[in-house]
C-alpha cells in the first residue's frame, strides 16, 4: 500500500466505431461512438484511466485529444498527486484562465473530469483496493442498472434481454414530436407491461406549456420521473413544472461543477433526483460533496452516464457510494462499452457486482 504516487507518463486513446442503430436525441444524432480516454501511468508501473464525455458535438472528440496532448499531458507528467481534490483544484486554477477567455469552461470541466478519474483510479490502486471503498466507508457491493439510450425504432431484443437479466425499469427519449413520442410511449408500455417500470428523457426538448400537456399521459402510463423536460430557456419555469407534476422531475448532467466548486446549485435546484455526470461536467470529488446535501434536502443522486467502458466502470464505483446504489446503462449495442474492459460487465438479477480489483474494478484491453 502507497501514499501518494507521481504521474510518468500520460497517453490519450481514441476509439472509434460505427453504429447501425442511431441514438437520437432531441437535439442531435450520434451516427458511431466515439472514445477519448486519458491514461496515466505511476512510478510503479500502475495504470489508471479516465473518460471524457464526446458524444456531441461531432468535433468533441478530436478536440479533446488535442487539449489532452498539447495541454493536458505536458501538465502532468512529473507531478505528484498527494490528494485528488486538492490537485484537481490546482490545475483547474492554471487551466481556467484562457477558458475563460475562450468560452470554453464546458470543455474544460469534460477534460479534467477525466483526469480526475485517471486520478482515482491511480489512487485506489495505490491503497489496494477497489475505488468504492477507497471512497466509502460502507459501499454497496452491487450497484442496480437501468436501461436507457432508448429511442424510434425501439430496439425490441435488447429490451427483452435485459429485462431477461432482471432490469426493472427503461428510460425512453422524448422529444420527436407528439404523434411519435406517444406512439413509442405507448408500444413501450404495452410491451413491458407488469415487468417493468418507465422513465422518460426529453433532452430539454419542450416548452413549459408543452410539458404541463404531457402530464396526464406520462400519470396514465406510471413514469417514474421526467428528465430535463424543458428547454434552456424556460429552465427557470422547472418550479412551476414540479409545483404541478406529480411526478418526480431529474437532471443533473448539465451543471457545470468546476473542481473548486461547493455543489449547492445543483442540490438547490428544483429536481427531485440529481443526475451528476463523472465524464461530463462533475468531477468526481464534487459529486461526493453533493451526496450529503442531496440527502438533506430530500432529493436522490443517481449517476447520469452515456458512453463507453471506462466511464460506466467508474460510474459504478461512485454509485455504490450512493444510497439508491442504482446507475444509468445505456443498453443500445456498443463495443466501445462492452468490449474494452475485461472482465465484460456482467448483469445479474439487475445489478452489477463491484469486482475485488483494485481501482476501478475492470482493466483496459489493449489496443
Amino acid at each position: 500500500m502507497r501514499n501518494g504516487f507521481s504521474i510518468q507518463i500520460g497517453r490519450v486513446r481514441h476509439e472509434r466505431v460505427p453504429i447501425a442503430h442511431h441514438v437520437k436525441t432531441a437535439f442531435g444524432v450520434m451516427t458511431e461512438r466515439h472514445a477519448v480516454l486519458l491514461v496515466l501511468e505511476d512510478a510503479a508501473g500502475a495504470a489508471g484511466v479516465g473518460e471524457s464525455w464526446v458524444n456531441f458535438p461531432l468535433s468533441a472528440p478530436w478536440e479533446r485529444v488535442a487539449a489532452f496532448e498539447h495541454g493536458f499531458i505536458p501538465y502532468l507528467e512529473g507531478r505528484a498527486v498527494e490528494a485528488v481534490p486538492a490537485f484537481m483544484e490546482q490545475m483547474y486554477r492554471a487551466f481556467v484562465g484562457p477558458a475563460r477567455q475562450s468560452g470554453t469552461i464546458g470543455p474544460l470541466l469534460q477534460g479534467l473530469c477525466a483526469v480526475e478519474l485517471a486520478l482515482w483510479d491511480l489512487a485506489a490502486q495505490a491503497a489496494g483496493v477497489p475505488l468504492a471503498s477507497h471512497l466509502f466507508e460502507a459501499p454497496a457491493s452491487r450497484v442496480r442498472v437501468y436501461a436507457s439510450g432508448l429511442n424510434s425504432p425501439i430496439p425490441w431484443d435488447l429490451v427483452d434481454a435485459h429485462i431477461e437479466r432482471g432490469v426493472t425499469l427503461f428510460k425512453l427519449k422524448l422529444g420527436f414530436g407528439e404523434s411519435e413520442d406517444r406512439q413509442n410511449l405507448a408500444a413501450l408500455k404495452a410491451h413491458l407491461g407488469a415487468k417493468a417500470s418507465i422513465a422518460v428523457d426529453v433532452n430539454r426538448g419542450w416548452t413549459l406549456d408543452e410539458a404541463l400537456a404531457w402530464l396526464p399521459a406520462l400519470h396514465e402510463y406510471d413514469v417514474q420521473w421526467i428528465e430535463e423536460p424543458l428547454t434552456a430557456a424556460e429552465e427557470v419555469h422547472l418550479a412551476r413544472l414540479r409545483e404541478r407534476s406529480g411526478i418526480p422531475l431529474a437532471g443533473g448532467e448539465n451543471v457545470l461543477m468546476p473542481p473548486d466548486a461547493e455543489p449547492a446549485e445543483l442540490a438547490n435546484t428544483p429536481f427531485d433526483i440529481l443526475q451528476p455526470d463523472l465524464t461530463k461536467y462533475a468531477p468526481l470529488h464534487v459529486a461526493k460533496r453533493l451526496l450529503p446535501l442531496a440527502q438533506k434536502n430530500g432529493k436522490r443522486l443517481v449517476p447520469h452516464f452515456l458512453g463507453s467502458g471506462p466511464g460506466q466502470a467508474a460510474s459504478i464505483q461512485f454509485a455504490a457510494g450512493c444510497p439508491d446504489a442504482l446507475l444509468e446503462l445505456d443498453i443500445n449495442r456498443n463495443t466501445l462499452r462492452t468490449d474494452l474492459m475485461t472482465p465484460p460487465f456482467e448483469i445479474v438479477d439487475g445489478c452489477i457486482a463491484i469486482p475485488e480489483l483494485p481501482g476501478i474494478g475492470w482493466r483496459l484491453r489493449d489496443g
